[in-house]
C-alpha cells in the first residue's frame, strides 16, 4: 500500500498524452468548453449587477479563469492552489508539491488533473469579497431541474404507490431492481425507465420474473443488483451511506429509492455524502440537496401530482428533522486522492465503517474506487477496490455507475470484444452501465 500514491497508482494511470484515450479528448475538448460556459454565466451575471464593487471583483474572477483555460490549452506546467483558506489547501498542495511540481496539464494523471481544475476554478471564487458563495455551475443545475420536472412528478406518483399498503405488499426483490435501476440512470428524459415502477407493471414481472428483469436490464454489462439486494435483505434495519454524484433529477431518484428503504423498513437510516464545494460541474453539494427539497414544496407545474411530490418533501424534511436522514460533506470527496486512500482517513473512515453498505454513485466516485487506471477490464471488482474490499471493517461497498470514461472491471469475459466490434465509444458514451458488489469485512 505505501508503494502507492497519486503519481503511482496499482496499474498504468489514464492519463491525456494518450491521444488514444477519453483523456486526452476530456483535456482537449470537453474542459475548454466547460470553462468557456463557467466564463459566459459570469459574465451575464456581473453584467446585470448594479453593484460596482462586485462587478469589478466578477470580472477580476473571469480573467483569472481565463488565465487558467489559456495555460491548459498550451498544456503549461501546473502550479500550486492559491490558499483560500479552507482546510483541503495544505493537502492539495502537499500532493502537488511531493508528486506533480513538474508536471503539466496533460503529463500528470488524468484523476490528478481533472479533480485539479475544479479545485483552482473554486479558489478564484472562495478567495473574493463577493463571491465566494457563489456556484459556477448554478445556473446549468437549475436548467436541468427545469427540464426534468415532468419526470420527477411522474415518479412521484409511482413511488406513491409502492410505499401504500398494496404496494408494500408486492415482491420486494423486483421493486429493489427498478429503483435500484432509477437511481443508477438518473435519466430524466428517459421516461420509459418510469413505467417499469407501475405496481401493475410489477405485478406482470412477478410471474416471469428473472427472464423480463434481463430484458430490462440488458445495458448493465455486469449486474450484481441481485448480491446487493441480499446484503440489504440479510442486513435490515441498518444504516445505508450513499456517496451522491448528480444534483438535481439524479439526486431526486436516490431520495426516492433512500425513501424506499425506509418505508419498507430495509434501513433505519440513510446518510448520505455530498461535496463540500461546486465540483464537477453538476455534482451534489448541501445546498443542492436542501435547496432540492425546498424547491419541491413549490407549485412545480400546474397538476394533480403536485400535491403527491408536496407530501414526498414534506416526509423527506421530516427525515432530515429527525435525523434518519443526514447529510455530510467532507473534504477528502473532493480531494485528488482515490478511494484507496479513504481508510487513511480515520475519521471518515470511522463513521463509514458504522454502515452496513455504502453506495457509489455515479462515474467519478468508480474512477476514485479503482484509481483511475489501466486495470484489465475482467478483473475483479474487490481487487480493482483494493483496501476498499480488505480493510478491517469496511461494510459493503456498490458502485451505480453508467461508463463514461474508458477504465472498467469486473466484465464477463468477451464482453469488451463483443463491444468494440460493433461500438467504438461504448467505454465513454453512457450507454451501458455496471453495478458491482463488494461484500467487505464487517
Amino acid at each position: 500500500m505505501s508503494s502507492i500514491n497519486p503519481a503511482n497508482p496499482p496499474r498504468p494511470a489514464l492519463i491525456a498524452t494518450d491521444k488514444t484515450g477519453f483523456a486526452y479528448t476530456t483535456t482537449r475538448i470537453r474542459w475548454p468548453v466547460i470553462v468557456t460556459k463557467i466564463i459566459d454565466a459570469l459574465f451575464q451575471v456581473c453584467h446585470a449587477l448594479d453593484d460596482d464593487e462586485k462587478r469589478t471583483e466578477g470580472k477580476a474572477i473571469i480573467s483569472s479563469i481565463g488565465a487558467l483555460k489559456y495555460g491548459m490549452e498550451r498544456d503549461k506546467p501546473l502550479t500550486p492552489i492559491a490558499d483560500d483558506s479552507n482546510p483541503d489547501i495544505a493537502t492539495w498542495n502537499n500532493i502537488y508539491n511531493t508528486y506533480f511540481s513538474s508536471s503539466t496539464w496533460y503529463t500528470a494523471p488524468w484523476l490528478f488533473t481533472e479533480c485539479y481544475l475544479y479545485r483552482r476554478i473554486y479558489t478564484y471564487f472562495a478567495r473574493s469579497t463577493y463571491w465566494n458563495t457563489y456556484d459556477p455551475f448554478c445556473q446549468q443545475k437549475e436548467a436541468a431541474f427545469k427540464a426534468s420536472q415532468v419526470a420527477m412528478l411522474a415518479l412521484a406518483e409511482r413511488i406513491d404507490e409502492l410505499i401504500s399498503s398494496e404496494g408494500l405488499r408486492l415482491d420486494h426483490r423486483i421493486v429493489f431492481h427498478e429503483l435500484v435501476q432509477i437511481s443508477l440512470w438518473g435519466n430524466a428524459s428517459d421516461l420509459s425507465l418510469l413505467s417499469t415502477l407501475d405496481p401493475r407493471e410489477l405485478g406482470k414481472l412477478q410471474s416471469t420474473g428473472a427472464e423480463e428483469l434481463e430484458k430490462i436490464e440488458k445495458n448493465i454489462l455486469r449486474n450484481d443488483i441481485d448480491l446487493f439486494w441480499h446484503r440489504i435483505k440479510d442486513s435490515k434495519g441498518s444504516r445505508i451511506d450513499f456517496v451522491l454524484d448528480n444534483a438535481g433529477f439524479e439526486l431526486y431518484a436516490d431520495l426516492i429509492f433512500a425513501d424506499w428503504l425506509i418505508q419498507s423498513g430495509y434501513a433505519s437510516s440513510v446518510h448520505f455524502h455530498a461535496k463540500p464545494i461546486p465540483w464537477f460541474v453538476s455534482d451534489t453539494t448541501p445546498t443542492d440537496f436542501y435547496n432540492l427539497l425546498s424547491a419541491l414544496t413549490s407549485n412545480l407545474l400546474n397538476q394533480p401530482s403536485q400535491s403527491l411530490i408536496t407530501k414526498l418533501a414534506q416526509r423527506w424534511q421530516g427525515y432530515v428533522d429527525s435525523n434518519i436522514w443526514i447529510v455530510k460533506a467532507d473534504y477528502f470527496w473532493v480531494s485528488p486522492y482515490a478511494y484507496w486512500h479513504l481508510p487513511e482517513q480515520k475519521e471518515l473512515f470511522d463513521d463509514i465503517k458504522q454502515a452496513a453498505s455504502v453506495v457509489f454513485k455515479g462515474d467519478l466516485n468508480f474512477r476514485k474506487l479503482v484509481y483511475d487506471c489501466k486495470w484489465d477490464f475482467t478483473t475483479p471488482f474487490e481487487e480493482a477496490i483494493g483496501p476498499m474490499a480488505t480493510e478491517e471493517g469496511v461494510p459493503s461497498v456498490v458502485t451505480l455507475r453508467t461508463s463514461k470514461a474508458d477504465v472498467i472491471v469486473g466484465l464477463p469475459k468477451g464482453t469488451a470484444e463483443r463491444l468494440y466490434a460493433v461500438e467504438d465509444d461504448w467505454l465513454y458514451s453512457g450507454k451501458y452501465a455496471i453495478v458491482e458488489f463488494s461484500r467487505g469485512t464487517k
